[in-house]
């Protein structure tokens, strides 16, 4: 959980921001500026031509990262460092081959190109859904396929799009934000050394390229290894398996209807406006809350923005107030349909409906239901370096002090939800002000559309200008989490960042605001004049446009500063 105020976190400043060409070629992240990596503890672009002419030696370039395999070794992945093996004690290593001269641009010619990367071509299309290297890819029967230029047997090419102009202005479209090939697969991690901005605390371990959580094993109280020397794998302390710390064990999912119901426990964290999806009051106030309404926070949030603080009125279950953190492997995840090497995508709004259970795992009979099942909303991350008990996932954690059925460890595939204390007293008691008997208690959840109130709204942060500025955008319909947010600048689309201001070691604790993407060296900052027209794109990729969105930059240093988008995405029909 974040309990820190995140005023601090985004870089937010005046003027052009530019990077060092990269003394190594080892990327370790890209987005649409090109390939980044590390000069020390700085960013620095990666200089591709010099790369070229390091790779084409076929020297082992990559030896300050990871070893070099030896001859013979089997490709295991493949990603823009090249074909990696594993070798020894299951450590990754680099396949080094000579590049050569020529790298082609495109696959797109008479023949059918895609078959060397084990598909077949487009025979009954030419829409365009994703572009590489390679050429360009069309789907087939729900399979990828390679479209092949002149040589298709029918379709038009008109890139899959379809549109629609909302009656409240936005515009909805399905097939703008495209998807990859299934051949992207999630990179290792790089090793990091365990110093300066990437160190883990005194209280985690770092393995695999992460911090992960330590317990002594003797103690089901315990959070950490002070009590058995402090070092794991000695006097009985124990490290949690690095798969907690990383992403991409859960499913991609694009379609919020009609999910089966998961069963699971909850704990709670109280109050706070300091999340990782960087929300701010969003998701905390609530007309209903009698604890909220006393804050003086929260009675200006609600005078300013009344949409925010109330429930849906299309539904019966409350959500204002029920803000949720699951585990942090869930709360950033790897999706192989989208750009990135790993932890390419963050859960933040996704809606979830909540019951409590009995002990036994069975449901209250009508007539003793101790409260209405509510509706919640992902604002947190609740990671398992800073929580072992709870927040490792299932068969990791260690809290068997809890007896219930489905107390410790959870059914797999499900998550540990952290609640609100708002949230924690309804399921509790049907009150959002009442008390709370338990600390820990047995629910189920299932995925839900959410029904949200009003229009999306835009988070600005203080210090935003025409050069430089972080937003985070709430309150989405349906999907209610955005895998792109973009600004039209010039005519052009130009795609937001998620903030990089975070350590690699720590993916669990990603921020989630948008920001400006840092220059190319030797590239020339523009201005974002206002008003800013603004397209978002949902986890089920469709994408909404808002015409001028934010129309000027706010003169205030509230940190708590929201503007109403005027659009919103359509609930599904059912």
């Amino acid at each position: 959980m974040k309990y820190y105020q995140a005023l601090g976190i985004s870089l937010l400043v005046a003027g052009a921001l530019a990077y060092e060409d990269c003394k190594s070629c080892y990327i370790h992240y890209e987005d649409s500026d090109g390939y980044w990596g590390y000069n020390g503890d700085e960013w620095c672009i990666i200089n591709e031509e010099y790369c070229k002419e390091v790779k084409a030696k076929g020297d082992c370039w990559i030896k300050d990262y990871f070893s070099c395999c030896d001859e013979g070794a089997e490709v295991i992945y493949e990603d823009h460092n090249g074909k990696w093996g594993i070798q020894g004690a299951n450590d990754w290593c680099l396949i080094v081959e000579k590049q050569s001269e020529e790298v082609p641009t495109s696959g797109a010619t008479d023949e059918c190109w895609s078959l060397e990367l084990g598909y077949p071509c487009c025979k009954t299309t030419k829409d365009v859904v994703y572009t590489d290297n390679s050429g360009d890819w069309g789907l087939e029967n729900g399979d990828w396929c390679g479209i092949v230029e002149g040589k298709s047997e029918g379709g038009e090419s008109s890139k899959g799009v379809t549109r629609t102009t909302l009656a409240d202005g936005g515009i909805l479209e399905s097939g703008v934000f495209t998807t990859m090939p299934p051949s992207h697969t999630q990179a290792p991690y790089p090793e990091k050394p365990n110093t300066g901005t990437d160190a883990c605390s005194s209280k985690w371990h770092m393995q695999d390229g992460v911090c992960v959580a330590m317990y002594c094993e003797d103690n089901l109280q315990s959070e950490n290894c002070d009590e058995c020397g402090g070092e794991a794998g000695k006097g009985g302390c124990v490290a949690v398996d690095s798969k907690t710390g990383k992403s991409g064990i859960y499913p991609e999912v694009h379609d919020a209807r009609n999910h089966d119901w998961h069963y699971s426990r909850s704990t709670h964290y109280g109050l706070t406006y300091a999340g990782a999806c960087a929300f701010g009051v969003y998701g905390l106030c609530s007309f209903k809350s009698n604890v909220t309404m006393e804050s003086e926070i929260c009675q200006k949030f609600c005078k300013n923005y009344p949409d925010l603080c109330e429930d849906p009125v299309d539904t019966k279950l409350s959500l204002r107030g029920n803000f949720i953190a699951p585990n942090g492997n869930y709360y950033t995840q790897f999706w192989s349909s989208l750009p990135g090497d790993y932890d390419n995508y963050l859960s933040c709004g996704e809606c979830y409906e909540l019951e409590i259970t009995q002990e036994d795992g069975s449901l209250y009979p009508e007539k003793q239901r101790r409260s209405e099942n509510i509706i919640a909303q992902i604002v947190d991350s609740c990671p398992c370096s800073a929580n072992a008990k709870w927040c490792c996932g299932s068969g990791i954690d260690h809290c068997n002090e809890i007896d219930f059925k489905y107390g410790c460890p959870i059914p797999e595939d499900s998550v540990h939800f952290d609640l609100s204390d708002i949230a924690m007293a309804r399921l509790q008691t049907n009150d959002p002000n009442g008390g709370m008997v338990e600390g820990v208690i047995p629910i189920r959840y299932k995925r839900v559309p959410c029904p949200v109130k009003g229009n999306i709204y835009i988070r600005i942060l203080p210090g935003a200008n025409q050069w430089y500025f972080a937003i985070n955008v709430v309150n989405v319909a349906n999907m209610g989490s955005l895998v792109a947010v973009e600004v039209l600048r010039n005519g052009k689309w130009a795609p937001l960042a998620r903030d990089p201001n975070y350590s690699s070691t720590r993916p669990q604790e990603r921020y989630g605001s948008w920001v400006v993407p840092p220059l190319k060296k030797g590239e020339q900052s523009e201005p974002f004049e206002t008003p800013l027209t603004l397209r978002f794109t949902d986890s089920a990729f469709n994408t909404l446009t808002a015409p001028d969105a934010i129309k000027e930059w706010p003169e205030t240093d509230d940190y708590f500063y929201y503007v109403d988008s005027g659009v919103q995405f359509p609930m599904p029909e059912n």
